[in-house]
């Protein structure tokens, strides 16, 4: 396969992953998916698992199961966390997620709502407008999977900016991290990372890798994390707490990280800054 066939699949492909994200509590059929990514339905099971490394069946459920960890948190019922993550009944839901996470839904529910003690975290409560992006997906370990995404990412943005002299990283860019999952409960080879930079200058044309999409704004739940990115996981575990004690509802959108500190590499861990968005309804 040569690297232009090769550009073009992985473009197809991160449109169905993209789509299967946004919709995957809804019905989602073989017909649909194939059409988005401009393939038979013959072959594509075949790309799609050679480029995900998973069938599309099975990411559909893991990507359903997996949304609904941080809602045992809220006041949720878990019929309504079963029906808003795509499952038709309670007991299909219990199911697969006792399949998958090797409990079931009610004993995850407890496990889950119980207050670790940590010192309570403060929110700034902010509305946020859409943000245009572009991205790079990534999986694994998050340390590893956000560096390589990161090290995909970057050269193309300045090669588009030196190069071909476009407008990105210019002053108003705005830099971002989307991990899709919980680490505490997700293998850690499964996990998804997406780094990703805002987009104003419309003649970059995406390719390869580099995918396109919108980080939707609203009601968010805003938390500032200092210090280390290794860190951050124990500043979710804290967030977790507050979801637990402010009752809140939250939107079936992925946490986002917003990194405040330009260049990283050349920044004190220390001085490191990170808001951390959690969608609100």
């Amino acid at each position: 396969m040569n690297e232009a066939t090769k550009n073009e699949y992985i473009q197809s492909v991160c449109k169905v992953i993209l789509y299967i994200e946004q919709n995957y509590n809804n019905e989602l059929t073989l017909d649909e998916l194939s059409k988005i990514a401009s393939f038979s339905k013959f072959h594509f099971h075949r790309i799609f698992k050679s480029i995900v490394g998973e069938s599309m069946n099975d990411y559909v459920r893991r990507v359903r199961l997996q949304s609904t960890t941080l809602h045992f948190k809220t006041k949720q019922k878990i019929t309504q966390i079963a029906m808003n993550s795509g499952y038709e009944t309670n007991a299909s839901f219990s199911k697969a997620f006792k399949k998958h996470f090797g409990v079931t839904p009610k004993e995850f529910s407890k496990m889950q709502k119980k207050i670790k003690g940590n010192k309570m975290l403060e929110a700034k409560i902010v509305e946020l407008k859409d943000v245009e992006i572009l991205y790079v997906r990534k999986t694994g370990k998050y340390q590893i999977a956000a560096q390589n995404a990161w090290e995909v990412l970057m050269p193309f943005v300045y090669k588009n900016k030196i190069k071909y002299k476009k407008n990105l990283m210019g002053k108003d860019a705005m830099i971002f991290g989307i991990g899709h999952d919980n680490p505490h409960h997700t293998d850690v080879d499964k996990l998804r990372y997406d780094a990703c930079i805002s987009w104003d200058d419309k003649t970059v044309k995406p390719e390869g890798e580099i995918q396109t999409k919108i980080i939707d704004g609203g009601k968010y739940a805003m938390f500032l994390h200092k210090g280390s990115y290794e860190t951050l996981i124990n500043t979710y575990d804290g967030v977790a707490d507050w979801i637990v004690e402010s009752s809140v509802e939250l939107r079936e959108l992925p946490i986002i990280e917003k990194y405040l500190n330009r260049d990283p590499r050349r920044t004190k861990e220390e001085n490191l800054k990170t808001e951390i968005y959690i969608p609100l309804v």
